[in-house]
């Protein structure tokens, strides 16, 4: 490997990183700078031809709908939920459930925080339950790094899965294989958002007395995570177990409470009454489980859509394989004709009901295309970059260069590589697409697991995402004041930082201890 290649290959990377964090850029501005770099890469130094390099294009293009397709879906159905009051009824029972701020504290920033991540993603957490936090009589700053950390157990999930479907996509992993060690991995990271909650809210002494609740609600939360996944429900594991894990923590704070006075919310009726608020996500928990039923599994197999690319190989020997029939899109299989079903369902039952607002389909549309078109973009740009540089070898030539460090040290690390790929980028998602191959081809070059590489980049970009720069500007823009990111900031990074770490120790043991 020459030093040429190395950097040639590293390079789309750096300008994507530099891009956003020197310059400043949006993410799809440096995702463009990327993928020109790697296009230009592949061309003059791997031996990438023009057909090659469109296939890989395309392949982008391809992958890019099918997990664009589940956030758009969700996006909609949130927007839909929060016009039609469901939201807003939701959170005021959350918000009346305990006159203990620390239970109340890690209700809404641990377990509801991550039951909206399920739902929605995009910082909808943040801008959703912060508010919130300081009704609870928490600080903005403590409020909004409360909320980043908190709901960061839920992001691989989050969403209807759709970083969970990246990262199976880019490594080639099956997601039946990888979701139930995944879920079981996610315990430690459940347990360790949720006492940094309580550390943030209430210094050691909450901790302390947060222990027995936080490690019970972990337990339940990834008991749950890992059944759904066993069923093959993996677009719902986060959504539940995080209104679970809010279950549990309303009842134990029914009747607690201190002499500090918890703000209430203002005592205009809610529109919905908790049941209806929650018939959307009730429907869709229904419909995800349905889809798993063998018979109906069977009878929607075929039903779905693909792309075919040829086998192609470079003028210096690396090959790609032909795919008959890439990222495709089932009909049952895939979260977004279930997400679109459980809002159909909705507007019928609110209609016969009376509670259907006129408008909503359209106004709730227009904020899904305004709330997804630059992450859109963004995501097709970086993932045609990813694609680029696999297929035209400048990831195998990246693995190569991992090798050196040794398996063991690698193991650790890795989560790191995704911490700073949703770190740089905002979301677990791209940094899955962005490093995903790396990591697969590195887990070849180690003799690694790909399983456990998968499970480790996914891991560390989840805590990643939920610290991330944007999620602070968020939280700051949405409380207003003088409220500043780089405080924010300040106070949640460490978090993140010590939780990444612990997910590579906890990593290496696994692999140490040889399971699979």
């Amino acid at each position: 490997m020459t030093l040429l290649r190395f950097l040639v290959a590293i390079a789309p990377v750096l300008a994507l990183l530099g891009g956003i964090l020197v310059l400043r850029w949006r993410a799809y501005r440096a995702a463009a700078l990327a993928w020109l770099v790697a296009v230009a890469g592949a061309a003059t130094v791997y031996g990438a031809g023009p057909v090659l390099i469109a296939s890989a294009s395309a392949k982008g293009l391809s992958l890019t709908l099918l997990v664009m397709l589940i956030v758009w879906s969700a996006v909609f159905l949130y927007t839909l939920a929060a016009d039609l009051g469901a939201v807003d009824s939701i959170a005021r029972r959350i918000l009346d459930s305990s006159g203990d701020p620390l239970v109340l504290g890690l209700l809404l920033a641990w377990t509801f925080s991550g039951f909206m991540q399920g739902i929605a993603g995009f910082g909808v957490p943040v801008a959703i339950v912060a508010p919130l936090m300081v009704l609870a009589g928490h600080s903005p700053v403590r409020s909004i790094a409360a909320v980043m950390i908190g709901h960061s157990w839920a992001i691989t999930f989050g969403s209807m899965g759709s970083s969970f479907f990246a990262v199976q996509l880019v490594t080639g992993v099956d997601g039946a294989a990888l979701g139930p060690p995944l879920a079981l991995l996610f315990i430690l990271p459940i347990f360790f958002t949720g006492l940094s909650v309580a550390h943030i809210v209430a210094g050691w002494g909450g901790v302390r007395r947060a222990l027995p609740l936080v490690a019970a609600a972990s337990g339940l939360m990834g008991a749950l995570m890992w059944a759904l996944n066993l069923l093959g429900a993996a677009p719902v594991s986060s959504m539940l177990p995080g209104l679970l894990g809010s279950l549990f923590l309303w009842l134990v704070g029914r009747g607690r409470s201190t002499n500090t006075t918890v703000a209430r919310i203002d005592q205009v009726t809610p529109r919905l009454s908790f049941g209806w608020a929650f018939l959307p996500y009730g429907l869709l928990t229904l419909l995800s489980l349905l889809a798993q039923v063998p018979a109906i599994k069977d009878a929607a197999a075929g039903v779905s859509f693909a792309l075919g690319y040829p086998g192609l190989r470079t003028a210096q020997g690396f090959a790609v394989p032909a795919q008959e029939a890439y990222a495709p899109i089932r009909l049952v299989g895939h979260p977004a004709p279930l997400l679109l079903l459980s809002a159909v369902l909705t507007y019928l039952l609110y209609r016969r009901r009376g509670l259907w607002k006129p408008g909503a389909v359209d106004r709730a549309r227009r904020a899904t295309v305004r709330q997804s078109t630059g992450t859109t973009v963004g995501v097709a740009l970086m993932v045609m970059m990813a694609l680029v540089v696999t297929d035209s070898g400048m990831a195998a030539v990246l693995a190569d260069a991992a090798e050196e460090l040794g398996g063991s040290v690698y193991l650790v690390a890795a989560p790191f590589i995704g911490l700073l790929g949703a770190f740089v980028t905002g979301s677990n998602t791209n940094s899955n697409v962005m490093f995903g191959p790396l990591q697969l081809f590195a887990s070849q070059a180690l003799a690694l697991s790909t399983l456990t590489i998968a499970a480790a980049q996914t891991l560390g970009g989840s805590i990643g995402s939920g610290v991330a720069p944007d999620k602070a500007l968020i939280g700051a823009s949405v409380l207003g004041g003088d409220v500043r990111e780089g405080e924010v900031m300040r106070r949640a990074l460490p978090y993140g930082l010590l939780g990444v770490l612990l997910i590579g120790l906890e990593v290496l043991a696994v692999s140490l201890l040889g399971f699979r």
